[in-house]
């Protein structure tokens, strides 16, 4: 009987002292154990490999994908011209009497365009010092002229008092007139003030591209845009 009373007692040691143990442990296991993954957390955004070693230049990140093209227009601007078609009954003959009259007009669309595409590691300077990186770009350039064959206006033919008929226009004509107007139309685009305002573009806009991924490799560096 004593045997069975003491039996007893040591169970209900052991259920109780298993019970201390298991409550012990689940409330340690509640809290992360402390251990050093090699990651330091600087900001919600930003996070530091200490023990990686791997380095990233800056002209790894914006020299990269050289194989795609990367014209950045920066700046747009519509201009009018026009031409005027003359047509002489006989043609060494300047007499207005004789003459035939109508007026061409175009409106087109130029662009001012850099080419990114031409950065090397050359256009990059990296002041380590100051941490302040300078990327060169080269000035704007009028890139393409773009003609809406909507807009074009051709004006009634006027003719003189011994001019009769339409003018009569060959392909060659058609030709000639439309050069002389692409022509009219660059020298519309091309010129100091529409250049100016591409050039304060181009900083401002090559800026707004490249400042993220500079913040990205470095965020204490500062990012400057020079022309070359």
């Amino acid at each position: 009987m004593k045997k069975i009373i003491i039996l007893r007692a040591v169970s209900i040691i052991c259920i109780a002292a298993s019970l201390i143990i298991l409550f012990i442990f689940r409330d340690s296991s509640n809290v992360s154990p402390k251990y050093s993954d090699g990651i330091t957390v600087v900001d919600p955004n930003t996070i530091v490999l200490s023990d990686s070693g791997v380095r990233v230049s800056f002209s790894d990140v914006i020299l990269s994908k050289r194989n795609e093209t990367r014209k950045l227009v920066v700046y747009e601007q519509e201009a009018e011209v026009s031409y005027e078609i003359e047509d002489r009954l006989i043609e060494a003959l300047d007499w207005d009497p004789t003459k035939k009259h109508q007026k061409v007009t175009y409106k087109g669309k130029g662009s001012f365009i850099v080419n990114l595409d031409s950065l090397t590691k050359n256009n990059l300077i990296d002041d380590k010092e100051n941490k302040i990186l300078t990327i060169k770009i080269k000035h704007p350039i009028l890139d393409t002229i773009e003609i809406d064959p909507y807009k074009i206006k051709v004006d009634n033919q006027t003719n003189g008092l011994l001019a009769l008929g339409k003018i009569k226009l060959t392909v060659a004509d058609y030709n000639v007139i439309e050069k002389e107007l692409k022509d009219r139309l660059k020298e519309a685009f091309d010129n100091s003030n529409n250049g100016q305002k591409a050039d304060d573009l181009a900083l401002k806009a090559v800026y707004d591209i490249y400042n993220p991924i500079v913040k990205a490799v470095d965020s204490d560096y500062k990012l400057k845009i020079e022309f070359e």
